[in-house]
């Protein structure tokens, strides 16, 4: 199983939508609100990695309200 964990800096006005919106993309595990340096910390699963890119690549930079994105990628 391939994991990926996006971190987002976003506006907080949209901040609401930016989670309903994550939860809808398919490889989506989990959201965390967190605190410090990102707002959203988000966990993507999949078997099929190309599913991870579209999700991060598509889905995510097509959510209007996020200002910075990070992706970690983890290898098995």
């Amino acid at each position: 199983m391939n994991e990926a964990y996006v971190l987002l800096n976003v506006d907080y006005k949209k901040q609401k939508n930016i989670i309903e919106q994550a939860k809808k993309i398919p490889t989506v595990k989990s959201i965390k609100t967190t605190y410090g340096i990102y707002d959203i910390l988000i966990v993507l699963e999949s078997n099929n990695m190309q599913e991870i890119k579209q999700a991060i690549d598509v889905d995510l930079h097509n959510v209007d309200g996020i200002n910075n994105l990070t992706s970690l990628i983890s290898i098995n």
